[in-house]
């Protein structure tokens, strides 16, 4: 089992890492610098679309108004396996199971279970009415329920979906952060569900974090921040078993007996998953200090809040959605709208109505 890249992968990938993948993720950078700047000066909060988030936007245009070399794209084959793989492992340093443990933690936990075993039902069963296969499915269904474009990449390493399913999933879960980036703070003026109510709603249903902590602050300020950014945790928390019933779903249409399926899921699941999980769990018992986290994955205090984990995950992300062409786009991109609006529907309307009958904690 190889476990680090050969010189001669890093040689081959040298010219798509240097030609293609860095510029778009210094471009990228720049645009989130320059919004953030605008942003936090407008409007007291910070940017809402991160560095992530555009690069996934430039790539996308890059693969429709241009065809890349064949000596640039081992660099793009190199950025969805290598730098992936360690920027997942990196991602998880930034989380702790400590929350699952606080007083009230059990409602968040019931709303956290609810955010993601619903979407995950409703997206994989109307995937398969809307005829969209399996690895789509599953992809949608899993940004939606846990952490948006992290996990989806996460599970597109672990069942290997198409780089095509998996740009798609990606723009999609794009198009509904923005929505509830949006929507939500004007909705918490109509509904006026309380800043705890609705940062729970809020943490329980928004795809990815930027949207979260800017959704949070505009509609409930820092209470609401707090609840969103406890059930987030619940849910990012799950990425781990949810990945692994999503490689058994997706191994099931093999041959052979339930047994032999079930064997051949394990065999599939990915060491870097159980090594993100591994070190969630680290930081769970033994809290690993800021000076070391901040560069290796939360980018905090950095210049543009960079880390290796970022950094990597902004590579990895380009190289994806450069898979993602006019064709695909106008063969099945509505019903990769129509499945995240199933399923972030259902996840939203359930989590709306936990949070207006369940006792919540005070913060």
């Amino acid at each position: 089992m190889q476990i680090l890249p050969s010189r001669s992968e890093l040689v081959e990938a040298a010219p798509g890492l240097l030609l293609v993948i860095l510029p778009l993720g210094a471009v990228s950078e720049l645009a989130y610098w320059l919004e953030g700047r605008y942003v936090e000066a407008a409007f007291h909060v910070p940017p809402p679309v991160i560095a992530l988030m555009i690069a996934a936007v430039l790539g996308i245009v890059v693969a429709n108004v241009a065809e890349l070399p064949a000596n640039l794209v081992p660099g793009l084959q190199f950025s969805t396996r290598w730098l992936l793989r360690i920027g997942i492992v990196l991602y998880g340093l930034n989380f702790s199971y400590a929350l699952w443990f606080r007083a009230g933690s059990l409602t968040i936990l019931v709303v956290g279970l609810a955010a993601v075993l619903l979407p995950l039902a409703v997206g994989y069963a109307a995937g398969k009415l809307l005829h969209l296969g399996d690895d789509a499915s599953i992809l949608v269904a899993v940004g939606t329920a846990v952490c948006g474009i992290s996990a989806i990449v996460a599970t597109q390493e672990s069942i290997k979906a198409k780089f095509e399913e998996a740009g798609m999933s990606i723009a999609t879960i794009l198009v509904f952060g923005t929505f509830v980036l949006f929507a939500y703070p004007v909705l918490e003026g109509v509904l006026h569900l309380g800043q705890v109510a609705y940062g729970v709603w809020t943490g329980a249903t928004t795809l990815d974090l930027p949207q979260l902590v800017a959704a949070a602050l505009q509609g409930g300020g820092s209470t609401s921040l707090t609840a969103g950014l406890w059930v987030k945790s619940i849910r990012i928390g799950l990425l781990v078993p949810v990945i692994l019933v999503m490689v058994s779903l997706s191994s099931a249409g093999r041959s052979g007996s339930p047994s032999r399926r079930y064997a051949q899921a394990l065999k599939a699941f990915p060491l870097f998953i159980l090594a993100f999980f591994g070190a969630i769990l680290l930081n769970t018992f033994v809290p690993i200090p800021a000076v070391v986290t901040s560069p290796l994955a939360s980018g905090s205090g950095q210049p543009l809040g960079l880390s290796i984990a970022s950094a990597f995950l902004t590579a990895a992300i380009i190289a994806i959605c450069l898979n993602v062409k006019r064709s695909v786009l106008g063969r099945t991109g509505w019903k990769y709208v129509l499945l995240g609006a199933i399923a972030w529907g259902a996840q939203s309307l359930l989590v709306l109505l936990l949070v207006a009958y369940l006792p919540l904690p005070s913060l």
